[in-house]
């Protein structure tokens, strides 16, 4: 029978620390996402504990399970054999390849999650125009502390792979890996969230299909790369921890 979603903030850091467990454990590299993803969780539960960070605590821990849970549901999809939507689909195809680098794992998530789900999620919690703008403000400040993950992620990326320390490296890769960043993408989820939210229920479909297709598309410029952005990548890659447990304590800590 399978397990229901979570409903609670705490519920989502319980489900997404037996993914990591079972990540770590098997050496399987969905961990290098569910690790990033279970901080970025931890954080928000912090804010929303501390009080002083969101407008709206609730609303905000609505969100952030509503979100949580397409991420959820789709691993669950692809582990039960099933077919989950395709910017999933692009991201959970490589993880069984050794050619991507743990960024480009951790980016291939980010792209599906953000670019597609973090926009039905917000059309979800604030379904009305009213409801939308009311929650503007602590959506971005919600973007903002996964930004800062990532950029702390990325100076941890170089216990993995010495090489990553080189500033020359970081950009050349940077250029092509983080060329849709983190403020485009926000613009991304937000515009999403405006289109279903001035829509009627059952055009959601097919606007969110349409979003998804392009998000899967936008999933092929960050792997496999082209020109000099992959030749360094290569170049990167020879230097790598192959350890994948390893590499997931890395991104956890």
């Amino acid at each position: 029978m399978p397990v229901p979603l979570p409903e609670t903030i705490d519920g989502v850091l319980a489900r997404l620390n037996g993914l990591l467990d079972e990540a770590i454990r098997d050496g399987r590299r969905i961990g290098y996402f569910v690790a990033l993803y279970e901080r970025v969780t931890s954080n928000v539960r912090h804010a929303l504990i501390a009080g002083n960070v969101f407008d709206d605590g609730p609303r905000m821990e609505k969100l952030d399970v509503v979100f949580a849970n397409r991420f959820i549901e789709a691993w669950e999809q692809h582990a039960a054999g099933q077919r989950p939507t395709a910017s999933w689909g692009a991201a959970f195809g490589w993880l069984d390849d050794p050619g991507p680098l743990v960024v480009q794992h951790l980016m291939l998530g980010m792209n599906a999650h953000i670019n597609l789900d973090l926009g039905i999620a917000a059309a979800t919690v604030a379904p009305t125009a009213a409801q939308l703008e009311a929650l503007h403000a602590d959506f971005n400040r919600i973007n903002d502390v996964l930004a800062r993950l990532v950029k702390m992620v990325e100076v941890q990326l170089t216990t993995i792979c010495p090489p990553l320390s080189r500033l020359a490296d970081l950009a050349t890769l940077e250029e092509r890996i983080f060329d849709f960043g983190m403020s485009a993408s926000r613009d991304i989820a937000w515009k999403l969230a405006q289109d279903l939210v001035a829509a009627p229920r059952d055009a959601w479909p097919g606007i969110i299909e349409r979003r998804d297709a392009l998000s899967a598309v936008a999933a092929r410029a960050l792997y496999p790369l082209a020109g000099l952005a992959k030749v360094t990548a290569l170049g990167i890659h020879a230097h790598e921890c192959r350890d994948i447990r390893f590499n997931i304590q890395v991104v956890s800590s």
